[in-house]
C-alpha cells in the first residue's frame, strides 16, 4: 500500500507539508466534535439556499464515525465513496483496485448507504481504475479535474508559485479553454469533472484571503453559466468556517439567474445525464414546410428551438433560443432544423453531439439539413471547436437542453471527507 506521506509529497513542497500538519491540528480534534460542527454549519448553509451536496468519505472513516454520519442521512447530503482507505488507487493493480472498491461498498451498505458514486483520494485515476469502478457497480465517478483559468498573476504570490505549479503537475487537470466542463457517459459510468482551483489550492497553497476565494468561485460560476456547463465546486467541510461567505456568495448569485442554474448532487447529475440520452423526438414532414414533432423523454426534458416558427406555447430562453413548452408540437421550416451526418462520420462525434442534446440523423442529402457534418475523425480536443461551429452559424436548430427544466447550467457542491479526527490521520500512516 502506498505511503500517504510519499503521495502527499508529490503534490506539496516541504513548507506546505509542514503547514498541512499544522492545519490538521487546528481543524480537527481528538474527537469528532469539531467536524460535527463543520458538517452542521455546511448543512445549514445549504438548506438556506435550498441546495444539496455530495460528500465523498472514506469507508474506514465512515465505519469509525457511523453515529455522526447517521445524523446527516436523509437530509441534503449524498455520501459517496472516497475509497476504502485514503490512498492512491492508481498505484494498485486492477485486481486490488476492484477489491478495495468492493470493500468500501460493503462498509457503506452495512451502515445503510447505497453508494452511487466514487471519487478517488488525490483524484488519482487511470483506465484500469475506471473499469474497476464500473465493475464494482458504481454509476458515476468524479476524478477528472478541470482548471478554470480565472486566476491572474496578482492572485498568485511569488512565494506560492512553486506550490501552485506543483499542485497542477500533480493533478494534471484539463484546461477550461481547451475542454468542456460537462459529464460524459463512458460505458455505464458517468464521468463528472471537478473544478479547480478548489479550497485546498486557494486557502492552503496560495494562502488566499476570503476575498480571493469568493472572487475565484464567482468567476468560475459566471463562466460555467455563460458556457452552459457544470461547476463542480470542491469545498472540504473542515474549511467551511473560512469559506462560508464565499460559498454563500456563489449560491446567492446562482439562485437568481434566469434561465436557472440547476443545483444538484452528483448522483442526480449522473441519473439525469443517462436518462436524458434516452429522450427521443419523432419529426415527420407534412405539406408546405410543416413538421410535426412528438417528444418522449424523462420529466424535466427541455426542448429548445431557434430560427423556426413554433406552433406551440414557448418562452424566450437565451442565445436566440425559445423554450418549447409542449412535448407534442408542430413548426414551419424550409429545412430540417437538426444535424445531418454522413454514414462515415465518427461514431464518437455522433455520440458526443447526442450527449450535448443535439438531434442527429445519418443521411446523404446535406441540402435537407440546417447543419451537415462529414467528419471521420474526432477526439476530445475538437469538442469546443465543433460546438462553436454549430452554435455560431445561426442556422435553424431544434435540440434538447443539457439540463432539466429549462436550466442553462448546473452547480454541484462537493466536499471530500478525508478524516473526522486527528486520530484518523494517524491511522492512515498504518494503512487503516
Amino acid at each position: 500500500m502506498t505511503n500517504p506521506f510519499v503521495v502527499a509529497s508529490k503534490g506539496k513542497d516541504r513548507i506546505h507539508l509542514i503547514k498541512r500538519a499544522r492545519n490538521i491540528t487546528n481543524r480537527y480534534g481528538l474527537t469528532s466534535a469539531l467536524m460535527d460542527l463543520a458538517l452542521q454549519k455546511f448543512s445549514d448553509l445549504l438548506e438556506k439556499f435550498d441546495c444539496y451536496a455530495t460528500f465523498p468519505i472514506t469507508a474506514v472513516a465512515l465505519k469509525r464515525h457511523r453515529k455522526l454520519i447517521n445524523k446527516y442521512l436523509g437530509q441534503n447530503i449524498e455520501f459517496a465513496v472516497h475509497g476504502y482507505n485514503h490512498v492512491d488507487y492508481s498505484q494498485f493493480d486492477p485486481k486490488s483496485q476492484l477489491e478495495q472498491l468492493q470493500l468500501a461498498r460493503d462498509v457503506f451498505e452495512r451502515v445503510g448507504i447505497k453508494p452511487k458514486g466514487f471519487r478517488s483520494p488525490y483524484l488519482s485515476r487511470d483506465d484500469n481504475l475506471s473499469k474497476a469502478i464500473e465493475t464494482a457497480g458504481y454509476s458515476y465517478v468524479s476524478n477528472q479535474p478541470i482548471l478554470w483559468e480565472v486566476l491572474s498573476q496578482d492572485d498568485i504570490p511569488l512565494r506560492a508559485i512553486v506550490a501552485y505549479k506543483k499542485a497542477l503537475a500533480f493533478y494534471k487537470p484539463w484546461k477550461s479553454s481547451e475542454r468542456l466542463s460537462i459529464p460524459k457517459l463512458c460505458g455505464k459510468l458517468v464521468d463528472i469533472p471537478v473544478s479547480l482551483p478548489d479550497d485546498e489550492i486557494l486557502v492552503d497553497r496560495l494562502s488566499g484571503s476570503t476575498n480571493l476565494v469568493k472572487k475565484t468561485w464567482l468567476n468560475i460560476q459566471s463562466q460555467a453559466y455563460h458556457r452552459g456547463e457544470l461547476f463542480t465546486l470542491q469545498l472540504h467541510p473542515e474549511r467551511i468556517g473560512f469559506c462560508a461567505d464565499s460559498l454563500s456568495a456563489v449560491l446567492a448569485e446562482a439562485r437568481v439567474l434566469s434561465p436557472a442554474v440547476w443545483f444538484a448532487r452528483l448522483d442526480e447529475i449522473a441519473i439525469w445525464w443517462k436518462t436524458r440520452l434516452e429522450a427521443t423526438i419523432d419529426i415527420s414532414n407534412s405539406e408546405g414546410g410543416q413538421f410535426n414533432c412528438i417528444v418522449n423523454g424523462p420529466s424535466g426534458t427541455t426542448i429548445l428551438a431557434r430560427g423556426i416558427e413554433i406552433n406551440a406555447p414557448s418562452s424566450p430562453w437565451t442565445n436566440g433560443y425559445l423554450e418549447v413548452n409542449k412535448m407534442n408540437f408542430s413548426f414551419k421550416s424550409s429545412i430540417r432544423p437538426i444535424i445531418g451526418v454522413t454514414p462515415s462520420t465518427s461514431k464518437e462525434l455522433v455520440f458526443f453531439l447526442r450527449q450535448q442534446g443535439y438531434i442527429v440523423e445519418i443521411a446523404q442529402q446535406p441540402e435537407h439539413y440546417s447543419i451537415f457534418l462529414d467528419q471521420y475523425k474526432f477526439d476530445s480536443n475538437n469538442e469546443i471547436s465543433i460546438l462553436e461551429l454549430i452554435e455560431e452559424t445561426n442556422h435553424p436548430l431544434l435540440k434538447f437542453g443539457r439540463w432539466p427544466n429549462g436550466s442553462k447550467s448546473a452547480l454541484a457542491i462537493t466536499g471530500d471527507i478525508d478524516a473526522l479526527t486527528i486520530w484518523d490521520y494517524v491511522y492512515r500512516l498504518f494503512g487503516r
